[in-house]
Formats: structure tokens, sequence, C-alpha cells
């Protein structure tokens, strides 16, 4: 699941270009991006008799970005995540989600909150936003 939100979250054009994605880790740069999957959820929302469960996927999307005295600069990175929070809400009403295995179709991905710095040091900051996959996966 976390390879296909990450490829999908590739896409979205507010990217900074040429910017790789990792997986559970930031890169020690200004400009980097991780894509985590969060702990501490139930992946099964609900099951019905036949086995079909609604399911969900919850992760975090983290940017190390300049952060410092310009207000401009952190109006930007704030901007940064204003737009991809309208990306993934865009992307609900084209039916456009992440890809899945065979039996298993996407419902919503959404931001659950908005972006919000995590972390700070001299001259960077990392954002984070929460974020949810919901998807219906067939019972056997």
């Amino acid at each position: 699941m976390i390879d296909s939100i990450r490829e999908y979250i590739s896409k979205c054009p507010y990217l900074k270009e040429y910017v790789e994605i990792n997986v559970d880790y930031l890169k020690d740069k200004v400009v980097a991006y991780s894509v985590n999957p969060s702990v501490g959820f139930d992946p099964v929302v609900s099951e019905d008799i036949i086995g079909n469960q609604e399911k969900q996927f919850l992760f975090t999307f983290d940017s190390k970005l300049y952060w410092n005295s310009e207000v401009q600069n952190n109006i930007d990175n704030s901007k940064f995540y204003e737009d991809f929070s309208n990306w993934l809400e865009e992307n609900n009403k084209k039916g456009i989600f992440p890809a899945l295995n065979e039996g298993e179709y996407p419902t919503k991905i959404q931001a659950l909150t908005n972006g919000y710095i995590f972390a700070t040091n001299s001259d960077e900051a990392i954002y984070r936003i929460q974020c949810k996959f919901e998807y219906m996966k067939e019972g056997n």
C-alpha cells in the first residue's frame, strides 16, 4: 500500500521537480519529501457478513523546507500544504486514486489536518500533513 501511495503523491503538480519522495525517511537536505505509514489504527473499519471490508490506510506526508523570519517564505510553505490538500479533494471528485490490488476499490483519499510544523532547526522545518485513504476489499 505505501508504494502505491508514494507513487500517487509523486504525481502532485505542487511538488518541486526532480525531488525524490522517500518512505519513512526524510533526507537531511532542503527540499525533501517522505510518505510515512501511521501507527495505532485499525485498518478494518467495518466488515459485512460475507467478508467484504471497508478499510483505511492512515499516513503522513512530510517535507523539509526552508524556514526563517521571512513572512512570504513561511506563507509559501503553508500554501503548499493548502494546495496539496485541495489536490487530494479534486482527485476525489475526479475519481483519481492510488492503484490497488485486484478485488480492492478506492473510495476516498483526504487530508485529515492542515499542514503544520512538526520540527524546526535554525533555518529549516519539517512540515507534516496527516492523510487517510479509504477503500473496499472484497471478501473471499
